[in-house]
């Protein structure tokens, strides 16, 4: 029941389909909003998304506390329940258990070398092997090319999908060619997918900038519902 409905409505079907199979092994991935805007709470759903399907999932909570991304979870988890009308939620409870790991870097204290090591004792210790990791919060404005090298590093080294979220600001922002931001477009070569939400009246419109070497992807034509993150229609 739960594979089947968020099969028909999850967004993340339509960006497979959009950005050729998905992210894919080895790549990065960014979501970019305003503050407020759904980018914990959009990729806390692609997390339960590939939970649900059986992939392990590594969630980074930079400057959050395990307590407060576990209640971003408990909360989506309970809108998928009441959305999908679920007579049993204990089937998505224990895949959440079996399949994901949160753990929580305050004060400044994350890094790619702390990811790694997290990653390399998950294996070693507990023998769960993620093929996605979720970087939520991590400050690409304070980064330097080398840093985002080395999480394109681990990537690679472990065969992972690596999603991250990116604050945008409501004004002053130059734009590239490609409608990427300062200072995101100096990563450009290094993210495969860009994504930007834009919240529009009481929707949320996921706008695609970069599809891995297209630069001037197709639209994906796609209208969220701000409080669930589901499919609320296909607009053309």
């Amino acid at each position: 029941m739960i594979l089947s409905e968020m099969e028909r409505k999850s967004p993340f079907r339509i960006f497979e389909k959009s950005i050729h199979g998905g992210l894919g092994k080895g790549n990065l991935g960014v979501f970019m909003a305003r503050a407020g805007v759904g980018k914990t709470a959009c990729l806390v759903y692609l997390s339960l998304d590939d939970i649900v399907r059986g992939n392990k999932v590594l969630h980074f909570g930079v400057e959050k506390s395990v307590e407060k991304v576990k209640a971003w979870y408990d909360e989506i988890a309970n809108n998928l329940a009441e959305t999908f009308q679920l007579s049993d939620s204990n089937e998505l409870r224990e895949k959440l258990d079996k399949n994901l790991i949160i753990m929580s870097y305050v004060n400044h204290s994350f890094s790619a070398e702390k990811m790694k090591s997290a990653i390399q004792t998950t294996l070693s210790q507990g023998g769960f092997s993620p093929q996605v990791v979720i970087v939520d919060g991590f400050d690409f404005e304070k980064a330097t090319r080398a840093e985002v090298d080395s999480f394109k590093k681990i990537a690679e080294e472990f065969e992972i999908e690596m999603w991250f979220s990116a604050r945008t600001h409501r004004e002053g922002q130059i734009l590239n060619e490609h409608g990427i931001p300062a200072p995101y477009d100096q990563f450009e070569g290094q993210l495969s997918v860009v994504v930007v939400l834009d919240p529009v009246q009481d929707a949320i419109f996921l706008r695609l900038l970069k599809d891995h070497d297209n630069l001037n992807p197709s639209a994906l034509h796609v209208k969220l519902d701000p409080r669930t993150l589901l499919v609320k229609t296909r607009y053309t």
